[in-house]
């Protein structure tokens, strides 16, 4: 366990990285002791201390993690301080991001802020400054030298600090009359992937100049950021045939056409051979051969593009005028005629816009030269072609939303404006590749080159689009290693990820892709181990490389934009007064003003909003760096073991990390746990103990030591480092949330193995810390695991009570507000019987109509039938759909109402059926010999004249039945019909009865036998 009363600020010379195992040093900084000759008033009253470490002396010659020297590099100062004494030196601490750090292995942020060329003094800008006074330069001379200097330039890795005017990284001058030309390549070199915008703007311009020379050079840089952006290819090529450079051109689609599968820049490639070889003066037939086979080579290669229809369209109609005639019988006719055929075949099994009009063109081709020949290709091609259709109407739902654009952008940070929309064309060339790989063309058993060559095109066209994206080009690699697929005898998917990397030099997801695959399938890994540890730590470096490229341009941005701020606010007096306190010369309150503290101005708080924002980046960035580094030692352990400082494996890693900086805790956690876990190493320990004091706020790396020390039964170093670090974090109110999970972690740990005394003092501890927590709920983590807590176990007692079922409320028990309570019926000058509203069935209950409680003031108006000839259309296909059912039935549900206007008593199907089984039916011999084949029916009532809307109205399909005036009316299914049902219509069966004279069928008719009341319930009309 580290010495609590050693100091570890984590603050460097800025020309130094130092070692995160080195011994401490007094004052934690190390200082330089040779000094300039220009500056004889400076000595240098720093000593190198170093503190002897017993535990290095314990483990002799094995490797120790704190043996890394230091090598003291001497930095000559520039001008001396005191040449400019109107600025106080200030001392900063260390920050990391705009945060303030006690410790951190960021080494090689150590000086920076401070002090770029090693001389101890701030004040570089300044030393310009009087160069230039001394010069005898005017008052805005001095001006402009100060805004053009950056007031601190950083140097990575403790190389030596680049002058001021050489930065690249200056404040772009807003200047009226600069050449726009210089404000659009500042702004490419600062962001070439990102500000696609200044590409296209400078491009522009030079073109609107006629700067042709220019032009190239800014065409060749941008192709070299995006090699597949397809238009700016076409523009350049079109450019140079326009100027008739043939040879340029020629080597331009050298360059992009077997990268770029775009249809546009395969078709001006066709257009330039159809130029280069005239084919009105070919007598020997060359110039036609070589465009035959460009374009054998053109739909080779994009022939699968739903664009592409223009393309087999012109090869067809090329085919067309050439030599031969269509159906004649030469030679020369009938090799045009098989060309044209098989042009056709392979056109028409491509789902593209154009498939329709080529299957008609095949079709009266076919048909053309023989009718019987000509059905029967047509019939052998026709499941192809509707393949392809069906697969064209599926491809324009599926991309009807879809962008395919050649120009990539850089996908936008979630949360942010084009986050939503950037995603949903991600998914949608998704869905299109699953859709290709659904086989829907049906070629994966037939013709599987075929089928993985759609499927590899799609993923081209999504990765030209989507360059930024590294997702899709991992996705189209791995599909590329599952199916073997290979370029020119290459293994396609590590060339994909090669060319993903490039595009993406800081994706990790890419770096650790093609890593992984050279481990495992490294050609010559058993030969020479050195040559393989190599081969797979260069993804590992490339992609470190980079990340710490971004990490330096994210300080220097930060210190630009302080910087700028500073100075803006020096030139305006009203924000040089926010920074600075005025004195207003009240004598009077002099005394008050000593007490209150200074306040923080609007550029102050923009200063800190600034730090926080870059700390936020660079934390990121730092946490990034450290999980690639700890995947590295991890692949290198696999290789090489444990290794060495020098010799490579798992050492040499971590010592080259340190080296390097920007590392978190997680590193130093993952190589212990290694070196303890994996050899039994009492280094583990020593790894341990040096990130304790490197990060003694880090709640995190201080549980995983916790963990370890517990793991090794080292109890009493445990407690020691809980109580200094517990201790350190509560004494700053900032600090205090940190603690809580260490308190947790502790808590849990004492009350599994502690006594109850220590577990009593904790949780008292922890409820004056945390008075916001629950009371019970560090009693209850005592007893309680990660997967149950009997504590809050829901024990059944009486299951009766406690796990009765729910169930809905009646809707009569159901409180009614007022506005929805149920109206009372309304009467209805109707005949009918008036049936209360059933509101409170046991069975279902009814809700409340919305109909009920408002009635509309005028009937919805019935759809009106179709007129003329699209009428009777459809009327003739109602008549002859056929029904399963029989036409009685069919009939009978046509007339009867709608379901939902039933609202009465409800069908029992049981009883109905019982009544359908025990009624006595008389055979049909018997009831003709009874009633001579005739209904019977009760006599009638009454009778009134009926109007002529009735009695002229067909009621019926079945003319017979046409007579019954009464029709729906006067039917038995109508409660509300006059009279009553007869007992039996039919005679009894013993002949004692006589027979009913059948009754009269005056068209005044009226009235019929009515059913008892309810037997069927009442519809509403």
């Amino acid at each position: 366990m580290a010495n609590e009363n050693t100091s570890w600020d984590g603050k460097a010379s800025g020309i130094l990285e130092y070692d995160p195992l080195a011994p401490p040093t007094a004052g934690g900084q190390q200082r330089t002791a040779a000094q300039s000759a220009g500056s004889p008033g400076a000595v240098s009253n720093s000593v190198v201390k170093t503190e002897d470490n017993n535990e290095d002396q314990e483990d002799g010659a094995e490797y120790d993690p704190e043996s890394v020297g230091l090598d003291v590099v001497t930095r000559i100062p520039g001008k001396s301080a005191s040449v400019t004494p109107s600025r106080k030196p200030t001392t900063k601490p260390r920050t990391s991001g705009g945060f303030v750090v006690e410790a951190s292995d960021d080494d090689d942020d150590d000086g920076d802020d401070d002090d770029d060329d090693g001389d101890g003094d701030d004040n570089d800008g300044e030393d310009e400054e009087e160069e230039v006074e001394e010069q005898g330069n005017s008052h805005s001379s001095t001006r402009v030298a100060k805004l053009a200097s950056p007031h601190a330039n950083a140097s990575s890795n403790g190389a030596t600090a680049v002058p001021k005017s050489h930065t690249a990284m200056t404040a772009p001058p807003v200047i009226a009359g600069v050449d726009p030309v210089t404000l659009l390549e500042a702004r490419i070199q600062e962001n070439p992937r990102g500000d696609m915008d200044a590409w296209l703007s400078l491009i522009a311009d030079y073109k609107r100049r006629s700067r042709l020379d220019d032009l190239r050079r800014v065409y060749n840089r941008f192709l070299d950021v995006f090699p597949q952006a397809a238009d700016i290819w076409v523009e350049w090529i079109e450019m140079e045939l326009n100027l008739d450079n043939f040879v340029d051109a020629e080597q331009l689609f050298g360059r992009c056409l077997m990268t770029v599968p775009n249809v546009r820049l395969w078709t001006v490639y066709l257009n330039y051979i159809r130029r280069r070889n005239d084919l009105t003066i070919d007598p020997t037939g060359q110039a036609r051969r070589t465009v035959t086979q460009s374009y054998e080579f053109v739909i080779d290669n994009i022939g699968v593009d739903r664009d592409s229809g223009s393309i087999w369209q012109d090869y067809v109609l090329f085919i067309k005028n050439g030599p031969g005639q269509v159906g004649g019988t030469g030679w020369q006719d009938q090799q045009k005629m098989d060309q044209l055929r098989k042009a056709y075949h392979r056109a028409i099994a491509v789902p593209m816009s154009a498939v329709n009009t080529l299957w008609k063109e095949y079709d009266q081709f076919e048909m053309g030269l023989n009718k019987v020949t000509g059905r029967k290709f047509i019939q052998e091609r026709s499941p192809g072609y509707m393949s392809a259709k069906s697969a064209n109407i599926a491809l324009d739902n599926i991309t009807r939303s879809l962008k395919r654009t050649n120009l990539p952008r850089l996908p936008p940070a979630p949360d942010f404006d084009g986050y939503e929309d950037f995603h949903a064309q991600v998914d949608i060339w998704k869905k299109w590749i699953a859709w290709e790989k659904e086989d829907p063309l049906v070629l994966k058993d037939d013709e599987p080159k075929a089928y993985k060559q759609r499927i590899l095109y799609c993923y081209k066209q999504a990765m030209m689009t989507l360059r930024f994206w590294p997702e899709i080009w991992v996705d189209a690699a791995t599909w590329c290693y599952d199916n073997d697929v290979r370029e020119n005898d290459k293994v396609l998917g590590s060339d994909l990820l090669l060319r993903g990397l490039a595009a993406n030099p800081e994706s990790v997801l890419l770096a650790l892709r093609h890593a992984d695959h050279l481990e495992l399938h490294y050609a010559e890994k058993e030969v020479d181990k050195s040559e393989y540890a190599k081969a797979v730590r260069k993804p590992y470096d490339s992609v470190l490389d980079t990340l710490y490229k971004m990490g330096d341009k994210v300080k220097e941005r930060e210190k630009l934009e302080i910087q700028t701020l500073k100075q803006a606010a020096t030139q305006e007096p009203d924000l040089q007064e926010s920074i600075e306190p005025v004195d207003d010369g009240d004598d009077d309150d002099d005394d008050d003003n000593d007490e209150l503290a200074p306040r923080k101005s609007l550029v102050e708080k923009r200063i800190i909003a600034i730090q926080q924002a870059y700390a936020a980046e660079s934390q990121l960035l730092s946490k990034t760096i450290s999980y690639v580094w700890i995947a590295m030692a991890r692949a290198m352990r696999r290789i090489q073991g444990k290794g060495s400082q020098t010799e490579g494996g798992l050492r040499k890693v971590f010592t080259d990390a340190r080296q390097r900086g920007r590392l978190t805790s997680d590193v130093y956690v993952a190589v212990a746990q290694l070196e303890s876990v994996v050899y039994k190493d009492p280094v583990g320990a020593k790894i341990f103990e040096r990130g304790a004091r490197l990060f003694p706020n880090d709640e995190g790396f201080m549980i995983e030591y916790l963990k370890y020390l517990h793991s090794k039964d080292d109890t009493t170093n445990a407690r020691v480092a809980f109580e200094t670090c517990v201790n350190r974090l509560i004494s700053k109110p900032e600090t205090l949330f940190k603690a809580r999970p260490l308190y947790a972690y502790f808590h849990k740990y004492e009350s599994q193995y502690g006594e109850l005394s220590q577990i009593a003092k904790l949780e008292a501890r922890m409820a004056e810390l945390f008075p916001d927590d629950p009371k019970l709920a560090s009693f209850i983590s005592r007893y309680s695991s990660d997967t149950f807590n009997p504590v809050t176990a829901p024990l059944i007692v009486s299951k009766a009570v406690q796990m009765r079922p729910k169930r809905l409320r009646p809707a009569a028990e159901q409180a009614v507000p007022t506005r929805e309570s149920i109206p009372p019926p309304r009467h209805e000058q109707s005949p009918r019987p008036q049936y209360l509203r059933t509101t409170a069935s046991p069975k279902r209950p009814f809700g409340i109509d919305e109909d009920d409680l408002h009635p509309p003031k005028r009937l919805a108006r019935g759809v009106s039938p179709l007129k003329g000839a699209a009428g009777r259309r459809l009327d003739q296909q109602r008549r002859n759909q056929t029904s399963a059912l029989h036409r009685d039935i069919t009939f009978l549900l046509g007339i009867l109402p709608p379901a939902h206007t039933y609202d009465a008593q409800k069908l029992n199907p049981s009883g109905m059926a019982k009544i359908l089984r025990d009624t006595q039916l008389p055979d049909y011999s018997s009831w003709k010999a009874k009633t001579g084949g005739q209904y019977l029916f009760a006599p009638q009532t009454h009778s009134r004249h009926i109007s002529g809307e009735f009695t002229s109205r067909p009621l019926s399909p079945y003319g017979r039945l046409a007579s019954f005036t009464g029709g729906f009316r006067n039917s038995p299914l109508r409660t509300e019909s006059a009279g009553a049902f007869a007992s039996s219509p039919y005679a009894p069966l013993d002949g004692s009865a006589a027979t009913a004279p059948w009754p009269s069928s005056h068209p005044t008719a009226y009235g019929s036998p009515q059913p008892p009341m309810g037997q069927y319930g009442g519809y509403r009309f």
